[in-house]
């Protein structure tokens, strides 16, 4: 009753404290900032924040930029919160790529390398929370892996992660292994639940024991999936989720992973009860379902655009904690830049990072005046599953955010549509939607033309026809429609 006394307590002081000095702020801006905007000597804590590393050490091309699941860009990010002076690095997940030994074993260097001793430049303490997701516990079955690397049994168990937690990570990190990790960093509490203990009851008696040290601090929980309900709806849903927990602490960060979906869509970052964050993936970047570039991979004869462009990317995040927010800074490691404004969290009074009315408040991409939509005749082609098939290319130039703080253009929507025909005039024949080339990378990065294929097989012919083109950000708000004017294609009439 005492605890529980103590706990209401802390939340309603959690609730209350620094409103008033909040209420001129939340009045009059936006909560997307200019990256470093708010560097100030009230700073508390710093952390560097990743998920997804995936290191192997299998692949022959291990130690290329981009080529490989390598160490090369993990150990550069490290290099850079060393720079940023980071009190700590977290890791949601997904550390190595097959569970194998030597994996944990490249880790554990990668971080010795730059973080010796848990010591950083000038002799500093750097803390480090990591912990394991799916392929740190089963990265071996995956296709068959394991079984391809050692055919015996006996020895894939010696030199599998899932058998030999304890020793596998005390050779790796120095410390020991236990299910749900915590840590306390500059007074401000930290926990974290391997997989697959985030599904257990173990995982709701961390956070609230995290918590209840945490005194109406913000504290911050590690699982290696969204958790149900939060960014992006949340995956890897159980009857033990630990979302129910979590709603009753306003002061919970979830940092989690495993999605690999792009840290540039803005719904990475979500605020209902608490607030959870997506951490992004320093290995590749996943292309949302549904589109036409997206998946499947490959194989699909019915897809005419092949997969996006994605495995570049290598993406992660920097933390600040102040007396009153926190400020989160999006980064794309390859190049070093900024992937978008910051975002901007209070730590009382109003919940500006709400899908709802960022949503509503979302202003749609546009294009530029002059923007034309250009279409190919039909041209020999294939179909992402290697079929043969005539293709025509719809190509116009990229849309622009509508300001420095709305999201950027997300995706694109090419809508075929009949033009001057007598009994269909305007009706739609199909649609394409697809991931923006680049919609993952600095903006600084992204192509200044746009390409849609679509197989000529599906266009009708003799017929005035014409291509419409919208943008879309993240939240679906769409811009103006830019269109390619009255098309018409030679070819065999067919009756609708």
């Amino acid at each position: 009753m005492q605890l529980m006394r103590c706990l209401v307590t802390s939340r309603r002081e959690f609730i209350l404290q620094g409103a008033a000095a909040w209420a001129a702020f939340l009045s009059g801006r936006a909560f997307a900032a200019a990256p470093g905007a708010f560097d100030g000597a009230d700073r508390r804590l710093r952390v560097g924040v990743l998920s997804d590393t995936h290191i192997s050490v299998f692949d022959p091309d291990a130690q290329d930029e981009i080529g490989g699941y390598n160490a090369k860009t993990f150990i550069r990010a490290l290099r850079w919160f060393d720079e940023q002076k980071v009190d700590a690095v977290v890791i949601s997940g997904d550390l190595t790529n097959h569970a194998f030994e030597e994996e944990f074993m490249a880790v554990g260097d990668a971080w010795g390398r730059v973080f010796p001793g848990g010591k950083g430049a000038g002799g500093r303490t750097v803390q480090k929370l990591f912990i394991c997701g799916n392929h740190d516990w089963e990265g071996w079955k995956y296709g068959r892996f394991g079984v391809k690397k050692c055919p015996d049994e006996a020895e894939l168990k010696r030199r599998i992660f899932t058998y030999n937690r304890e020793a596998f990570w005390r050779k790796a990190f120095d410390e020991d292994f236990t299910e749900y990790p915590a840590i306390e960093v500059n007074g401000y509490m930290f926990v974290g639940a391997h997989w697959p203990h985030h599904k257990g009851p173990g995982a709701v008696q961390a956070i609230e024991a995290c918590a209840a040290k945490a005194g109406g601090k913000p504290f911050f929980f590690l699982q290696h999936p969204h958790v149900r309900g939060s960014v992006f709806g949340g995956a890897e849903a159980s009857e033990k989720d630990a979302g129910a927990t979590l709603a009753k602490y306003p002061n919970a960060v979830v940092i989690s992973g495993h999605s690999h979906l792009s840290i540039t869509d803005e719904r990475s970052i979500w605020q209902g009860a608490y607030t959870a964050v997506n951490a992004g993936c320093l290995r590749y970047i996943a292309l949302p379902s549904g589109r036409e570039n997206s998946g499947p991979k490959r194989n699909s004869a019915f897809k005419a655009m092949p997969y996006g462009k994605t495995f570049d990317c290598r993406q992660g995040m920097l933390m600040d904690v102040y007396g009153d927010r926190i400020v989160f800074a999006r980064r794309e490691f390859v190049t070093g830049e900024s992937l978008g404004p910051d975002w901007v969290v209070p730590l009382a009074g109003e919940k500006p990072m709400r899908y709802a009315p960022r949503a509503a408040a979302s202003k749609p991409p546009k294009f530029p005046s002059d923007a034309k939509v250009t279409v190919s005749p039909p041209a020999p082609g294939k179909t992402r599953g290697g079929s043969s098939v005539e293709q025509v290319t719809i190509a116009f130039p990229q849309a622009l955010r509508s300001g420095k703080d709305n999201d950027r253009v997300f995706e694109y929507r090419v809508e075929l549509k009949f033009g001057n025909n007598r009994y269909l005039a305007g009706e739609t024949i199909a649609v394409r939607r697809f991931m923006a080339d680049g919609f993952c990378k600095p903006e600084s990065q992204v192509p200044e033309t746009m390409t849609c294929v679509m197989n000529a097989t599906e266009i009708p012919r003799e017929t005035d026809l014409s291509f419409e083109v919208k943008a879309l950000n993240c939240f679906g708000a769409a811009s103006e429609p830019i269109d390619s004017g009255t098309v018409r294609f030679k070819g065999v009439v067919v009756r609708w």
